[in-house]
């Protein structure tokens, strides 16, 4: 397998290039049907003449890489002081399956969007080698869990080193010291660091901290949001990354805040208070959700066992800590609390979801009105050429100006679509839906043949004309609180649409 081939499959700009991806699956489709991981391929090798091609690819990326920016012209302070992006998941790609659902997706499109307007900005999460679990249909009908391993080689990860050595940081609690090495994923121009504590200097215990995602009990979790927001900051300064701006996605990452305190206090020479709010002025919250599985909280002693040590360089008392997380008069620490004490910048992910957050934390801002809660909103977006079929791309690239993929957010850019017959455009989301279809009925014929089922079962799942009647799809996990059996609360009206 040609080098070239390497370079592509080690650059996660594939998650979102279509041509590379057709690349990849050309030249093996069976190593690339399972993951789709431009990787299995190159370990599988290649056919002849895939060199040319490859060649070809690479010098795109290259340009890409190269590219003069928006980054370039407007964010250039930010070179020298980039934003950090902390976050428990990053949804990418497939083949690096550190995500769940809509967070780890947001987070991703934040990653590739950033990158695509060469936004100086880090990404920091935690690589899970167990991922988040895989779901299949059991012959009964009843899910079953798969928790597949995913080694670092298997995945386009290398270790990060500093001064010719591998990059190990530590994170100490009251009783011990928590280890952890940094993976890099490159992602297009953005370099996303994760922290993974299976090292031999942990016990086993420790070592499995950041075996799967949203896993294990509270004890669990509390550490790996040690290793996340300690431990990722940390990480940073190893590599003499000293970040502008400080982007907690979700209330995983709020101790991140804690060790910023605690670095400016150490590194300036001020006071808590000056550290507090300078570190505030510079860190900004994304809160997600009113579920309460969303916001994390720990006992008292939880936190003085894993937080004391930071305590102690803070110079606060136990109760002074507790109380920055306190949320009403729950007895536990609340991570979004933290969060919303220690940033002076917050956002929902909607117009509604900031209304409702208002609402939903106004008791920690006692005096003021509902709509003076300092949380706003942004709209969430996402990342257009991940989301976007090859066949409306190129049709974009017919209809749009040749640089529409560099004026996303100018209106201007998208006005010649408007001229664009309806049946045309219909006739492109026709083309995508049976795309859709088949591809659906593949993979549901793929699954039924895995559980034993009959082959007339197998045949009749591929001949169904599935593109002839209503599709309903979830693109995330089937949560319970989407209230998606509202679709089945009147049959009559559902046949009839």
């Amino acid at each position: 397998m040609t080098d070239g081939f390497l370079r592509l499959a080690m650059n996660l700009h594939f998650a979102w290039d279509h041509p590379t991806q057709a690349l990849f699956a050309a030249h093996n489709p069976d190593a690339y049907q399972a993951r789709h991981a431009p990787l299995d391929v190159v370990r599988s090798g290649a056919k002849e003449g895939c060199s040319a091609d490859a060649a070809a690819q690479l010098t795109e990326l290259s340009n890409y890489m190269s590219d003069t920016t928006w980054g370039d012209a407007h964010a250039g302070r930010l070179k020298p002081a980039p934003v950090a992006y902390f976050s428990a998941e990053f949804g990418l790609h497939e083949s690096l399956p550190i995500y769940s659902g809509g967070l780890g997706v947001l987070a991703g499109d934040h990653l590739k969007s950033a990158s695509d307007l060469g936004l100086p900005l880090v990404g920091v999460g935690l690589f899970y080698r167990g991922g988040y679990f895989g779901q299949r249909l059991d012959a009964e009908g009843w899910q079953q869990e798969d928790y597949p391993r995913l080694e670092a080689e298997e995945a386009p990860l290398t270790r990060v080193e500093v001064d010719g050595a591998r990059l190990i940081v530590s994170v100490e609690t009251r009783s011990e010291t928590i280890s952890a090495q940094v993976f890099l994923a490159q992602v297009g121009r953005i370099r996303l660091f994760l922290l993974d504590t299976d090292v031999p200097q942990n016990s086993d215990t420790n070592r499995a901290l950041t075996a799967n995602l949203y896993g294990g009990d509270e004890h669990t979790r509390i550490r790996q949001e040690l290793v996340l927001g300690v431990g990722g900051l940390r990480a940073l300064r190893a590599m003499q990354i000293r970040p502008g701006v400080m982007h907690l996605n979700e209330g995983h990452s709020s101790f991140v805040a804690l060790e910023a305190i605690a670095q400016s206090m150490e590194y300036e020479g001020i006071s808590f208070e000056e550290a507090r709010l300078e570190v505030a002025a510079r860190t900004v919250f994304t809160t997600h959700t009113p579920v309460p599985a969303g916001h994390d909280r720990f006992a008292r002693e939880s936190v003085e066992e894993h937080l004391g040590p930071i305590r102690d360089r803070l110079g606060i008392s136990q109760d002074a800590l507790f109380e920055m997380g306190r949320d009403g008069d729950h007895e536990t620490f609340c991570m979004t609390a933290l969060a919303l004490g220690l940033t002076e910048r917050t956002n929902g992910v909607s117009f509604l979801h900031g209304r409702v957050s208002r609402r939903m934390w106004k008791h920690l801002f006692p005096g003021r009105k509902e709509h003076e809660v300092p949380i706003g909103h942004i709209t969430n977006g996402v990342h257009v050429p991940t989301w976007t079929t090859a066949s409306m791309l190129a049709f974009y690239d017919r209809v749009l100006p040749s640089d529409w993929r560099h004026r996303q957010w100018d209106p201007a850019a998208w006005a010649p679509i408007l001229e664009v017959p309806d049946e045309v455009l219909y006739a492109q989301r026709c083309a995508a839906r049976e795309s859709l279809a088949g591809y659906v009925q593949e993979r549901a014929a793929m699954e039924a043949s895995a559980r034993g089922e009959a082959a007339e079962v197998v045949d009749a799942l591929r001949e169904a004309p599935l593109a002839e009647g209503l599709l309903v799809g979830f693109a995330r996990r089937f949560a319970t609180y989407k209230r998606a059996t509202l679709l089945l609360r009147d049959l009559d009206r559902l046949d009839a649409l």
